[in-house]
């Protein structure tokens, strides 16, 4: 939960509209409704969309594509992308849907892996191509429309923002070692024995060793990256 502690603490006003796209069951749009923010859920998986209504009846979700948005030009405060940019099929036009759906001087939290140190480690692809190998196991479903978990240098953030984003913040944090926990989860679950019901309920011991592990900052070595950025005004120095 650090990760979206940080994003959260990165708002720079107490009040305003923010969209979280890729919400998943909307954990963070939830958050951010209590602190007493405008919010809007998008993701494009009809089951989280679903849990997330039942978790927040009150708030507003929507279903739909991150790179095709039903929403209005310029009227979003800030938006939220964590863990998301890795998995869409065309990373450019969803960079494109967020510029024009932000106010100008709005805020993008972006999150993505890094390609640091323990990049090649990355669970999902380490997996994948044991599957595309061995023609065997069950292909891992959430890199099924790219064929890779994307990592991403600073530099090549930088040029997908391109000009009308101006960085204020970098973040790196984690080692990458939930990802050995991952791997062994997947070949158990997917690999031999294709229970992918069971491989829905241990995930979970993964995600706390992620959760856990991305409490330790890096520099710029870490796993994970996120990045503070504003459209349209100039920055001061990237920290």
């Amino acid at each position: 939960m650090a990760r979206w502690d940080r994003a959260i603490a990165a708002l720079p006003f107490g009040r305003g509209r923010v969209l979280d796209l890729g919400c998943a069951f909307g954990f963070a749009t939830l958050r951010l409704a209590r602190k007493g923010y405008e919010t809007v859920g998008v993701d494009n998986s009809p089951r989280y969309i679903s849990w997330a209504r039942r978790r927040h009846p009150g708030g507003e979700y929507l279903l739909a594509s991150a790179d095709a948005l039903p929403l209005a030009d310029a009227s979003f405060d800030a938006v939220l992308l964590l863990d998301v940019l890795e998995h869409v099929p065309d990373e450019a036009e969803v960079i494109r849907e967020i510029q024009r759906v932000l106010k100008p001087g709005g805020l993008l939290i972006l999150s993505v892996p890094h390609r640091g140190l323990l990049g090649w480690l990355d669970s999902l692809n380490v997996y994948a191509e044991l599957v595309r190998r061995t023609k065997h196991g069950l292909f891992p479903q959430e890199i099924a429309q790219t064929g890779i978990h994307r990592h991403y240098s600073l530099q090549q953030l930088k040029d997908l923002l391109g000009p009308t984003f101006c960085l204020q913040r970098v973040t790196s944090t984690g080692l990458g070692v939930a990802e050995l926990i991952n791997l062994l989860l997947l070949v158990l679950c997917r690999y031999i024995l294709a229970w992918e019901w069971l491989y829905q309920i241990l995930q979970y011991v993964y995600f706390l060793v992620y959760l856990l592990e991305d409490l330790l900052p890096l520099a710029r070595t870490g796993y994970h990256l996120m990045v503070v950025a504003t459209k349209g005004q100039v920055p001061p120095p990237v920290m």
